[in-house]
């Protein structure tokens, strides 16, 4: 009987030896969400009332500053030009970028078109002090000989992102 109070006493040993316990630890997870980045326009691109050559074909530029150049063939009307101005809100102290348009087409009521090309920024991107900030866009519009007369219209996309 001792003998086999010896073994078990032995195996009881070997298994309580031999068991390992099992250790855990706990992790956290987490995010942090900030704002939304959000563009609006404020003021569209306008080019002002020009009055087209009758034998070349020229350019007007607004410039993202606002100024405007008028080509030597055109006659450029009204000074009511304009630079395209956006909006940008979003986290304060983020930057971003600015992605402009390389061209876009601008049509009368008749579906004459003239292109709006070279688009410029007032800067390549931004920061949001205070979560917000503000920049312009000019561009370039080719007049045709003879342009066609009439009010002519269009729409470009400028896109914001944070880096």
């Amino acid at each position: 009987m001792n003998k086999m109070f010896a073994i078990a006493t032995v195996l009881a040993s070997f298994a309580a030896a031999t068991s390992a316990q099992a250790q855990s630890a706990d992790a956290g997870a987490g995010a942090k969400i900030i704002a939304p980045l959000e563009i609006s326009n404020v003021t569209d691109l306008y080019f002002g009332t020009i009055a087209p050559s009758t034998t070349v074909a020229d350019s007007v530029v607004v410039l993202a500053d606002g100024s405007r150049k008028c080509g030597p063939a055109l006659t450029c009307l009204t000074a009511d030009h304009t630079a395209a101005a956006f909006a940008v809100t979003g986290e304060a102290d983020a930057f971003y970028t600015i992605a402009l348009p390389k061209e876009i087409k601008i049509v009368n009521d008749k579906g004459t078109a003239m292109r709006v090309s070279d688009f410029n920024g007032s800067k390549d991107g931004g920061q949001l002090l205070k979560g917000e900030d503000s920049f312009t866009v000019g561009g370039t519009l080719d007049v045709g000989v003879r342009q066609e007369a009439g009010k002519y219209t269009g729409s470009f996309t400028v896109a914001v992102e944070y880096q």
